[in-house]
């Protein structure tokens, strides 16, 4: 089969659903020697040097994103002979000619659980098309069971909608220590860290709160690193930031400086109100870190037992586990080692196999 994916995510992201695709991209290349696969995106890029890809450019025209999804694009498919189609970002492919399949990734519906937490546009999109998105696939990835549920309590599909959890990279702890990024010259040991976007969702005011609070009652020594970059509504929690010289935003991170991060945490945090699978945590377990996660959306499915939960509205609970990882040095390794272990069950490779028996199907 000719499978045809549309990657402008590789081209214009940076944050989770990029680094998703790019994982999910380079494993079924590798693992697939049965099918052909192209790539169609906005610009140079060199992740694409080695595959094969079209280029269809993005213009701010007026009205010429719709033109380029809903015409450009599939005549490009319909010229290259695609037998399927995977958009990896929720809303899409439309127009699409019926011999061809259409494979839609969905990774959560916090748009529409949450609209609060997102921006208009998102909000908008979301609303007006993923309906639509979900009567016209043929096959619905999604990376929990979570994410399952939550499409069929609102949607009625004939598709068939498959789990396909997400992959860390293989164990990291054979590499030796690396150097300190130029960029982190300013954060020293020890501290608490949290990896992910800067935006309302991931309730970052709650975990400044807790760390403040800890740090005038207990008078803990540790940091608390915020990495990523900044998103959108985040007004709250960057004045909170500010008030505190032991908080540090790092601003988005290379892989480099990500590692070095997780290489040297005492531990990490994860107060999400809602995910739809939570990558970050299983990266950090990934490294031997030990993790806090909250309860919200997938990450209970997903890390209850191997990682100290909590509601992500309860402040308290939060606090607890942090002075308990502070106190207990035997607690924390055995919570890092179990969690290093369990990580190692989710590999890109065994996303891959999935995402390839799921196609087959479609044959």
């Amino acid at each position: 089969m000719h499978i045809v994916f549309l990657a402008d995510v590789i081209d214009n992201q940076n944050a989770g659903i990029h680094f998703y695709t790019s994982n999910l991209i380079k494993s079924l290349v590798d693992a697939d020697k049965e099918n052909t696969y192209s790539f169609i995106h906005q610009r140079e890029n060199s992740f694409f040097d080695e595959l094969k890809n079209y280029i269809i450019p993005s213009r701010k025209n007026l009205g010429y994103e719709s033109f380029r999804k809903l015409y450009l694009i599939p005549k490009l498919l319909k010229k290259i002979k695609a037998d399927i189609v995977i958009e990896p970002c929720h809303i899409g492919p439309f127009h699409v000619p019926k011999n061809i399949k259409k494979i839609t990734i969905i990774h959560d519906l916090t748009p529409l659980l949450f609209p609060q937490f997102h921006t208009r546009i998102s909000v908008f999109t979301h609303r007006l098309l993923l309906g639509k998105t979900i009567k016209n696939a043929n096959l619905i990835l999604v990376p929990s069971e979570t994410t399952k549920q939550d499409i069929l309590t609102r949607y009625k599909t004939s598709a068939e909608i498959v789990v396909t959890s997400e992959g860390v990279s293989s164990q990291p702890n054979g590499d030796n220590p690396q150097e300190k990024p130029a960029n982190l010259a300013h954060i020293h040991a020890p501290y608490i860290l949290f990896i992910g976007t800067i935006e309302p969702r991931k309730n970052l005011s709650t975990l400044i709160d807790s760390f403040s609070e800890l740090k005038k009652s207990h008078k803990i020594p540790h940091k608390l690193i915020l990495g990523g970059g900044i998103g959108w509504r985040n007004t709250e929690t960057l004045e909170k930031a500010k008030q505190s010289k032991d908080v540090v935003l790092t601003g988005y991170l290379t892989e480099q400086e990500k590692k070095y991060l997780y290489q040297n945490a005492d531990m990490f945090v994860y107060p999400s109100i809602y995910e739809g699978f939570g990558l970050p945590p299983l990266e950090a377990m990934n490294y031997d870190i030990p993790v806090i996660c909250s309860t919200g959306g997938s990450l209970k499915e997903i890390f209850s037992g191997h990682s100290l939960s909590f509601n992500p509205f309860y402040k308290e609970k939060l606090k607890r586990h942090i002075l308990t990882l502070i106190d207990n040095p035997e607690l924390r390794d055995s919570l890092a080692k179990e969690g290093q272990k369990y990580a190692a069950t989710f590999t890109w490779e065994r996303t891959a196999k999935r995402v390839m028996e799921a196609m087959e199907k479609l044959r």
